[in-house]
């Protein structure tokens, strides 16, 4: 199949977090399966390039990237006015489209073409359909202008967890269009985990300290502010809090401000974006993954705690939950006091904690991307058979 996929994420940019490794990952797997995959994305202003730039990865070039300059952007949302060419030549070559995300200005040129050309097409909005947190009047005004025709033409709605999928379903749209097809971590990243204490001698952290980390994006939607509380509010004797991630929209400032204001400039560390080996020897070395989101479609970085062995505390509005919940780690609601009372239990109960860091190495393998790409590649050809009859 020739595989065509649409993301308003630039790939070259991590800063972008988990949409970027998504489509990263799902078009290399899906090159492993023998299939030519297209990816339409866009730069992140920051680089010097003409209209466009396109390079090639994956199983024997599979993979090609093509990334649309930027003329203008408003927080996730860019002007890409090469989108009309690229959209042009390349949806026809298509043999079916997968949209990533949603609030954008590519996927309606794209659609666009796609119905002139019949080219069928999947949408996964990775979290984004339901308008939350921020710009709520532009987000509605989007979605009738825009976005009704998008999801209207889309042959089906992927959603990452069952909690996206009946945030949809409440949102409006149909259950019978929505298929759920979890996301996925690349394994081979973690078979040879680095030595503990890398990313405790790089911040200064002694040995004997014990380490609470989040990993994410700095985002009111991830509650950061929150878990800053709740840690102050825990009174732990030798212990960091680490808020490792990128700076979203000037919020750093703020939880900056929280930390002064309680008085925990020297437990509370932010240490910036971590990618690559430097996020797998945070993990190893933590002794709890923390991540108290208010909504989260599915939740990758957790997985990726729990195969680096750490377990983990998160909330019941993380997509991911089921698969951790009393396995590898506690599961509680976006109330402070549970997350207080969850942190306590997990450092006083040793055999508890024994317990999920046993089972981290077995959950682990139930997130690898086989399993995703697979299911994606019998949707692709279920989508293809049923244009045909």
């Amino acid at each position: 199949m020739n595989i065509l996929f649409v993301t308003q994420y630039d790939l070259a940019n991590p800063d972008s977090g988990g949409p970027v490794f998504k489509v990263r990952y799902l078009s290399n797997y899906l090159a492993n399966l023998g299939h030519n995959v297209k990816v339409v994305t866009v730069d992140n202003g920051k680089d010097k390039i003409n209209d466009l730039k396109e390079w090639r990865d994956g199983l024997d070039n599979r993979v090609s990237t093509i990334r649309l300059k930027t003329l203008w952007r408003y927080r996730a949302v860019t002007l890409n006015p090469s989108i009309l060419s690229v959209a042009q030549r390349q949806v026809p070559l298509a043999d079916i489209i997968h949209i990533f995300g949603f609030y954008d200005l590519l996927s309606p040129f794209v659609v666009g073409f796609a119905r002139t050309h019949n080219i069928p097409y999947i949408l996964e909005p990775i979290g984004m359909f339901a308008p939350i947190v921020r710009s709520l009047l532009k987000k509605k005004i989007y979605h009738g202008l825009l976005g009704r025709r998008l999801v209207s033409g889309a042959e089906l709605i992927v959603a990452t967890s069952a909690q996206e999928k009946k945030e949809l379903v409440s949102s409006g749209l149909e259950s019978q269009r929505i298929v759920i097809r979890r996301n996925g971590i690349d394994l081979s990243e973690f078979s040879n985990l680095p030595e503990r204490g890398q990313m405790r001698s790089r911040f200064g952290i002694k040995p004997d300290e014990r380490i609470l980390l989040y990993l994410s994006r700095l985002s009111p939607k991830k509650n950061p502010e929150m878990l800053i509380r709740a840690f102050a509010n825990l009174d732990l004797p030798k212990t960091k809090l680490v808020l490792a991630g990128p700076n979203e929209s000037g919020y750093l400032e703020k939880l900056q401000s929280i930390r002064s204001e309680l008085g925990l400039e020297s437990d509370v560390v932010f240490v910036g974006p971590l990618f690559g080996n430097e996020k797998i020897s945070a993990l190893v070395d933590a002794d709890i993954f923390v991540l108290p989101s208010t909504n989260e479609n599915f939740g990758n970085v957790i997985a990726e705690s729990v195969a680096a062995g750490t377990p983990v505390v998160i909330t019941n509005k993380c997509g991911i939950a089921p698969y951790i919940k009393d396995r590898v780690g506690l599961v509680v609601s976006t109330e402070q006091h549970e997350l207080q009372q969850a942190i306590i239990t997990l450092l006083s109960d040793a055999s508890l904690y024994k317990k999920f860091e046993l089972a981290c190495s077995d959950v682990a393998k139930e997130f690898s991307w086989d399993q995703p790409a697979a299911s994606m590649e019998k949707l692709y050809k279920k989508v293809l058979t049923s244009n045909l009859v």
